[in-house]
Parts: structure tokens; sequence; C-alpha cells
């Protein structure tokens, strides 16, 4: 592996796993502050969910954000994060556009760049070599 190779390759594993650990964290919160979840819906999505929905799609997106963390079957979890993360930036964007509003906050725009950062892990999948199922398949 030429030293470009390895650079590449550390910068993706870098990228994966912080990525992985951001969206874990809004998972694992799901079943920690699942009255955050419903506020969420309610407040950017315009839909009620309550009982244990919440805890549903956070165990939904744990799996897909270990999965992400592993490097499993890239194309498909890679993209479907970068998709789900597309979805909360666009309906944070009054937010975004407002970041001194009242009722808004200057981080929403963080969102923007980690969307930038999960389009790019999508695009160089094909050079992520340091995944799980890669390294497992050397032996």
């Amino acid at each position: 592996m030429t030293t470009e190779t390895s650079r590449l390759a550390a910068s993706l594993l870098l990228l994966r796993l912080t990525l992985g650990v951001f969206f874990l964290q809004w998972g694992i919160e799901k079943f920690v502050v699942p009255a955050t979840t419903t506020a969420i819906f309610r407040n950017f999505y315009g839909l009620s969910v309550d009982g244990s929905l919440p805890m549903l799609l956070g165990a939904g997106q744990v799996v897909l954000a270990l999965a992400l963390l592993a490097g499993f079957v890239p194309r498909i979890t890679y993209g479907l994060v970068a998709l789900l993360h597309l979805v909360t930036v666009i309906v944070s964007i009054p937010r975004i556009l407002s970041p001194w509003n009242p009722v808004s906050n200057h981080l929403f725009i963080a969102g923007v760049p980690i969307l930038a950062a999960f389009v790019a892990l999508y695009l160089l999948r094909d050079h992520d070599r340091w995944t799980l199922p890669r390294l497992l398949a050397r032996d």
C-alpha cells in the first residue's frame, strides 16, 4: 500500500468512525430521552410520534450506525445515512438561515459540513479499505 493510499484509507476510517459515533449518539438518544424524538418529529416533520415508536426508530438507527462503524455494505449503509442526514438538514433550513432567531440555534449550521462529510464518505466508499468485512476477509 502506497503512502497516498494509506493516508486515504486512514482518512476514510477516521471519517467513518467519527460520523458513526455521531449517528449512533442520535440513535441512543431515542432510548434515553424519547420525549426529544417526539418533540423533533412534531416540530420539524409535523408528525406525531409517541409510545414505543421513538425506541423502535432508535433501534433501527443504532443498527444502521453500527453497520456504518463497521463499514458493512458501504453502498447501502453510507448512502442511507447520508440520505437520512440530508432530510435532517432540509427540515433545518429555516433555522440554518436564521441562526440567531430566538427559537433557533447557530449550531444547526454544523449539520451542513457533517452532510458534506457523509457525502464524501459515500463518494469514496470504494477506497475505504479498513472496514471490518475487508479486515475479516484477509484471514
